[in-house]
């Protein structure tokens, strides 16, 4: 009697794996699971880079810093609320603790763009630059800093940068949802 073996192939039954633990909250484990939640909540309230209710998320948001007072992603989002609202040194506070916790692209983006709306080119520009240079192909980062060279008359130098990211907007989908890039890239071309 002979038995013939194929590589991979056994008799024997494989060793079932254990199931994975289930995670129906949906947080992540790297922040207080109750800071988490209050942070989703704040979270769905923003529509691309605008919160539809500002207020509300301001609510969520210090509820979730109450609890976790070094949660960087609530730092962020809570301090482009209080930029959206006005008050734009509380938002610039939030956002400098953001970026020393974690030093982010995110972080850099969200605190150029503040202090760009507080007229604060210099800064704007550092920080949009440091954005830019930990993530070079990112959309928002390509815009933001086209958008600050339109504002300076520099539409050539806009231009590559809303190249950019109108070329990894469209990578996905040529007919983007966001089509702020574009308009931007069309506003460097005509001056």
């Amino acid at each position: 009697l002979s038995i013939l073996a194929l590589p991979g192939c056994s008799l024997l039954e494989p060793e079932k794996m254990p199931p994975k633990p289930a995670n129906p909250t949906g947080v992540s484990g790297k922040h207080d699971p109750q800071a988490e939640q209050l942070f989703a909540k704040a979270h769905v309230l923003w529509k691309g880079e605008t919160c539809t209710d500002p207020e509300k998320a301001l609510e969520y948001l210090d509820e979730a810093l109450k609890i976790e007072p070094d949660y960087p992603q609530a730092l962020i989002r809570r301090g482009l609320a209080l930029s959206q609202l006005g008050y734009a040194d509380d938002a610039f506070d939030d956002l400098t603790k953001a970026t020393r916790l974690e030093p982010s692209a995110e972080a850099y983006l969200s605190r150029g763009i503040c202090l760009l709306q507080q007229g604060n080119t210099a800064g704007a520009r550092k920080d949009l630059e440091e954005a830019l240079r930990r993530d070079p192909i990112d959309v928002r980062n390509n815009n933001a800093l086209g958008l600050w060279y339109i504002r300076k008359g520099r539409f050539c130098k806009a231009e590559q940068y809303l190249r950019t990211a109108v070329k990894t907007l469209q990578k996905r989908n040529p007919n983007p949802y966001d089509c702020e890039p574009i308009y931007n890239l069309g506003l460097a071309l005509k001056y």
